[in-house]
């Protein structure tokens, strides 16, 4: 598998959700091959539309802690809890691209692990940007889309010249 490049039209994509009664795919075998890849590619997180597989989960953790490394099936925002932050964001569907998004510090989140049970927690800081930017590729938003398009402008420009 290998990961999508934007502009392909999964990107855009609301993905339904996860049916654990009638799975398409195993998803404890798809947490550990999406955790694979994020990891191969030097991603903190990977959403499954960004492989080309439609279904509602993404995973998260860093490689230098593979065993925090999880997926998030079906998962949603509780709640936020906390002021905004403007936070730089990379994207592995937009290589080389960072932009600064304005996104919640802190959430209350619930979601399924892989063996479909219900689970909800805080994040903040890090782990909350990572949060909702992967749950936005699940709601066919791309942090593109967050963005004005002067912005985007400049950081795809800039990003040529690093090349």
């Amino acid at each position: 598998m290998q990961i999508v490049k934007y502009p392909n039209p999964i990107l855009f994509q609301r993905i339904e959700n996860f049916d654990f009664s009638n799975p398409k795919y195993d998803p404890i075998q798809l947490e550990k091959d999406m955790i694979d890849i994020m990891f191969k590619e030097n991603g903190i997180g990977l959403a499954a539309n960004q492989i080309g597989i439609s279904a509602r989960v993404f995973v998260m953790g860093h490689k230098d802690y593979p065993d925090n490394a999880q997926a998030f099936f079906n998962p949603m925002v509780v709640a936020h809890l906390d002021d905004v932050e403007n936070l730089e964001e990379g994207c592995l569907s937009f290589p080389g691209i960072y932009v600064n998004i304005k996104r919640p510090k802190k959430i209350k989140a619930r979601w399924q692990n892989s063996k479909g049970e219900w689970q909800e927690d805080i994040f903040d800081g890090y782990n909350c940007k990572c949060f909702l930017h992967e749950l936005d590729h699940l709601e066919g938003i791309t942090f593109k889309d967050r963005i004005s398009n002067i912005k985007w402008a400049l950081a795809v420009k800039k990003s040529k010249r690093k090349k």
